[in-house]
Order: C-alpha cells, then structure tokens, then sequence
C-alpha cells in the first residue's frame, strides 16, 4: 500500500513538472503575423521613405482612373411627439425613438392600447458628387400608452438616381 501512494505521489510530482516546465519555460509563437501592419515603414506612403525608386503602382495598364468623392447620407421622417415638450425645447433621442417591428411583432395588436396609430414615410437620400439618390418606404407608426413608438416598415423602393430634368413629373419611387 505504501507503495502506491510512493508512485502517485512521483506521478503527480512528475506531472507537475513537466506542466510547470512546459508552460513556464518555452516560449509561445504567434500563429499569425499582422498582415496588415507589416511593411509599414516602407512603401510610397511612408513620409521617413528615402528608396526614390520606391513610387506607387497606380498606373497599370487597364486600370479605370478614380476619383474619391464624399457620401452625403440623409433618411427623414416624421413623428409625432408631446406639444409642450416640443415648444419648451425639451425632447429626448427617446421621444424621436422609433422601435422597429421586424419578422414577428411582440405584440397582438387587436390587444395592445396604444394613443396614436399614424402613418408615415421615411426618405432616404444619397448626394455623392454630382449626382443624388432617394428611396421611400412608408409605415404604420404606434404611439404605446409607456411612451414608445413602434414603427412597422414596408420595404423600401428601388433607388431613383434620374437627374431632375430626366424626372420631370414622373412620380418615383
């Protein structure tokens, strides 16, 4: 008996060490280098850069030539919101909130009481250098008695980039 408790004593003893040796004494190396942090000082973009010979290889045979230009983003809607707030300067982000129904609703509507059922269309727009975008999609907006406003979306139309001139009085979208 004395004996195997000697053996798992030297076993844990063993184990100990060779854990101890493995996590304590080797080094670790990295599986992955930063691919993209690895040439950072050379290339044409370093300002430190003293290869002359060094340029950019923009112009290849082929390629369209670009231009970087500036997204202007805009989406409106409208809401409606408490009359004194609004004249005191008082609203939130929480009163212009809406709470977006998507796939199954939380609720069944025939048993919610809400203050107010509206409908409402959002605008979505686009300007990027010379030319503009717009999307619409309308909705059915909620006002619940705890204050928030739910919003159910219809899907948005197709993206309309005619020039006003092309438009003409053609409703769209």
């Amino acid at each position: 008996m004395k004996g195997i408790i000697k053996v798992k004593i030297v076993l844990a003893v063993f184990v100990f060490l060779a854990s101890a040796d493995g996590l304590i004494l080797k080094s670790v190396h990295a599986q992955h280098t930063d691919v993209f942090n690895l040439y950072q000082d050379k290339g044409p973009n370093n300002p430190n850069n003293l290869n002359k010979k060094d340029v950019a290889k923009d112009d290849e045979p082929g390629m369209p030539e670009v231009e970087l230009i500036e997204v202007e983003n805009n989406i409106k809607y409208k809401i409606s919101v408490e009359k004194s707030k609004y004249e005191a300067k008082d609203l939130t982000m929480a009163d212009i909130e809406l709470w977006e129904i998507v796939d199954k609703t939380p609720f069944e509507w025939h048993q919610v009481d809400f203050i107010l059922e509206a409908d409402i269309e959002e605008i979505h727009t686009r300007t990027f250098g010379k030319q503009g975008c717009i999307r619409k999609r309308e909705g059915n907006v909620f006002w619940l008695n705890d204050g928030r406003k739910c919003v159910y979306w219809t899907p948005w139309s197709t993206w309309d980039c005619r020039t006003e001139e092309e438009k003409g009085d053609d409703i769209y979208p």
